[in-house]
């Protein structure tokens, strides 16, 4: 089950390139070769993103994130420490798309789609 929701967004004044949005999202990710594992995206920007992958990964390996609604990401990681990792995409993320992997998903509720006549 993917989980889709915005937390919050941090300014970009703390050094880095592009604004984090903190996210609490289920994804997958697979390392060159090997099999998909289940983590857990942290925070996400247009250049990359920040997971529990609860393991530990190598540092500079290519990593391949699958998050919801999209297809697979070329990654590569940049920082590890503990199962924390912090990747660096590929090709930067639109920032439509950001937007739409951010923001709930709003939900019709049935009693709202079956009005008596």
């Amino acid at each position: 089950m993917f989980i889709n929701a915005q937390l919050s967004r941090l300014p970009t004044g703390d050094g880095r390139k592009t604004e984090r949005r903190i996210v609490n999202l289920a994804a997958a990710l697979r390392e060159e070769g090997a099999s998909t594992l289940p983590v857990v995206v942290l925070d996400v920007s247009t250049g990359g993103f920040k997971i529990d992958a609860g393991t530990q990964l190598e540092i500079g390996a290519e990593v391949w994130l699958k998050l919801p609604g999209f297809e697979m990401k070329r990654s590569r990681v940049v920082w590890a420490e503990g199962n924390d990792a912090g990747c660096e995409f590929e090709v930067e993320l639109h920032p439509k798309d950001l937007d739409a992997l951010t923001t709930p998903v709003s939900k019709v509720r049935a009693r709202d789609v079956f009005k008596r006549v």
